[in-house]
């Protein structure tokens, strides 16, 4: 089912009263397209536009990050895996069977020195800006869709430039070098933004940051306090001023130990809510209640159990005190290899009927994905 921004809006925010919204927020782990064809599944359940799901179109809004690098120079590309030096000047490495994001075997930034060179990469400059698209977006959004912005994380940025060991070490061994990268993306994006409020104000901020793992956070509160906060608060600040009513942040991984400090931060919804990385999405609205929302919260590897366990984790994420506002209810990430299809067309089926949905073979269709 199609939602509009300002139906999503309410709903996220608990001023709709109403149900919450049903969805798959990444889709299947690369590699399962084809275990799910084997079983018989068609295209569009593969790319999910089968399955009815509830969402918001939305269109991005860039121009915060690192603009004008180089173009990427291709080492190697087989079958199996691609080499290559992407515009940071990192060598990356993606291997086809098991991922859709490469990883990086080299980094950029180690000194002061090092970012300068890359520091004209992400100023401000007037080419940020495009006023015609923006224009568009506005009668997009005047239309019903929903405008969502972005910026670099404040953990995120630090470890694509220089790795997650030196990166981490670096806001105690190199404070300034972290102060000045955060404060120019800062200030970059206070710029861009305050052009691009004069005319569309975006409806949600969101921030990528992957800043955990089973274990907890690779930085702790006090680091975010110290050196996210002042970002992250800048420019929410600005934004929710002229009325933007969403700030989202996407981790995955156990982040219990940061929520606090990050809720200082401004942000208003977390996703994906991994079950085992301890992000209990039940556990989150009874600590938040009406503060935050959340998208996923369902745990993706119950799917390769049996349908009596399936059962029991969608009744527990759909209880009744989950379903007041605030959710976006699916899966927790991608959904794994492994997963029987006729697992997936059961989580989805029962799940429809405990929210008081039509089967997807009766319901409208479309789109496909949600996480933004």
């Amino acid at each position: 089912m199609r939602w509009n921004r300002e139906e999503y809006l309410d709903m996220m925010t608990f001023e709709r009263e109403g149900r919450v919204m049903f969805s798959e927020l990444f889709g299947p782990l690369a590699g399962l397209e084809d275990e799910w064809r084997a079983q018989g599944a068609s295209e569009d359940m593969i790319n999910m536009t089968a399955f009815a799901f509830d969402y918001v179109p939305y269109r991005g809004i860039g121009g915060t990050g690192a603009i004008g690098l180089p173009p990427e120079q291709v080492i190697e590309d087989t079958p199996e895996k691609r080499l290559y030096i992407d515009g940071y000047g990192r060598r990356m490495r993606l291997i086809k069977s098991t991922a859709t994001i490469a990883l990086p075997e080299t980094f950029p930034v180690r000194t002061m020195d090092d970012w300068q060179k890359l520091k004209p990469h992400f100023i401000y400059s007037g080419s940020r800006v495009n006023e015609d698209a923006l224009r568009q977006l506005k009668r997009l959004q005047d239309e019903g869709t929903m405008i969502v912005a972005g910026i670099p994380g404040g953990f995120d940025l630090i470890r694509d430039l220089m790795g997650e060991v030196e990166g981490c070490v670096a806001y105690y061994d190199d404070p300034e070098l972290i102060r000045d990268i955060l404060g120019t993306v800062r200030d970059t994006s206070l710029r861009v933004f305050e052009r691009v409020c004069e005319i569309v104000v975006p409806d949600q901020l969101s921030v990528h940051e992957d800043m955990a793992g089973k274990s907890g956070p690779l930085i702790g509160p006090s680091t975010v306090h110290e050196f996210i906060y002042p970002y992250y608060r800048a420019v929410w600040d600005f934004l929710s001023s002229k009325g933007t009513r969403l700030f989202n942040q996407d981790s995955d991984g156990d982040m219990t130990a940061v929520l606090d400090e990050f809720v200082r931060c401004g942000v208003n919804v977390f996703h994906p809510c991994e079950p085992t990385g301890r992000m209990d999405s039940v556990a989150i609205r009874e600590r938040y209640g009406k503060t935050v929302a959340f998208l996923g919260g369902i745990d993706k590897h119950v799917l390769r159990k049996s349908k009596a366990e399936i059962m029991a984790e969608v009744d527990y994420r759909l209880q009744p005190k989950m379903l007041l506002g605030g959710a976006v209810m699916g899966l927790d990430h991608r959904i794994p290899n492994g997963t029987p299809f006729e697992n997936y067309l059961f989580y989805v089926r029962y799940a429809r009927q405990k929210l008081g949905l039509p089967p997807f073979e009766e319901a409208e269709k479309g789109w496909g994905r949600m996480a933004f």
